[in-house]
């Protein structure tokens, strides 16, 4: 759980924008939106929200599974549920290249970025062969048909949309079983199907990312809806910690990104 005291930098930075964003919505009734957040981010606003009362906040990424999203703050007289998802400022691009050319997403992320476009700009980037579908922010998609004609040496053919989304989106694995318990070393252990001695080794490899950060407290406890990230097994979420079985072991509920 994030503790909004111990932030500081950027992180501390970011959080006054959501206590402004929030009192832009509450005291002014205005709409506002802050820009695509990584894992870490969104655990930052989920926290700033539920600091502040305020329920009205929503994130969209342009399509379910997304991991980057950007952050809505809704005024008292709007339901945020009933808005539809082209109300938020998110405009997917697909862009088509010969498929004997391999791209992959740090590829279009570093063309973007040489087109001076911030990172808060740039959502999710799905690629496969021959094919990427960005999704990005509305200000940004004039400079990006207009300018972005080549990745690196990759001649690309951009339009407005996200074609074939089904085929490139990204596909999870359902996984159950059971644990011992929430400790980190436990669910890592499950979703490798390795013994938890040598859980405890990737994690203090570094080598396991939870929402974005690495983590090396082995008994420290995952959270429902967790993302996790293990160097050499892949990504994973966190579904649900749905009950106890009659021995006391925790059902657990996850999926796998393939």
């Amino acid at each position: 759980m994030i503790q909004l005291q111990q932030l500081a930098g950027d992180e501390k930075i970011l959080q006054s924008r959501f206590q402004d964003a929030i009192d832009t919505a509450r005291l002014k009734s205005q709409i506002k939106f802050i820009g695509f957040l990584d894992l870490r981010q969104q655990e930052i606003l989920d926290a700033s929200t539920a600091s502040a009362g305020f329920e009205s906040c929503r994130l969209y990424g342009g399509f379910p599974e997304a991991e980057r999203k950007i952050a809505g703050f809704f005024p008292d007289y709007m339901d945020p549920d009933e808005q539809p998802a082209d109300f938020f400022p998110v405009v997917a691009l697909t862009a088509q290249f010969r498929t004997q050319d391999k791209l992959t997403h740090r590829d279009f992320l570093g063309s973007l970025m040489g087109l001076r476009i911030s990172r808060e700009m740039v959502g999710d980037i799905l690629v496969t062969d021959g094919l990427a579908v960005l999704f990005v922010l509305e200000p940004v998609v004039p400079l990006i048909l207009d300018e972005l004609k080549k990745v690196g040496r990759v001649g690309v053919s951009l339009s407005k949309g996200a074609r074939d989304l089904d085929q490139i989106r990204p596909v999870v694995e359902p996984l159950n079983g059971t644990v011992h318990s929430q400790r980190l070393d436990a669910v890592v252990a499950f979703l490798t199907r390795l013994s938890r001695e040598k859980a405890q080794e990737l994690i203090r490899q570094e080598l396991v990312k939870v929402n974005g950060q690495v983590r090396t407290d082995v008994a420290g406890q995952i959270e429902e809806k967790s993302r996790l990230s293990i160097r050499g097994y892949g990504k994973y979420i966190i579904d649900a910690f749905d009950g106890v079985t009659k021995k006391g072991r925790l059902r657990i509920v996850a999926g796998h990104y393939q």
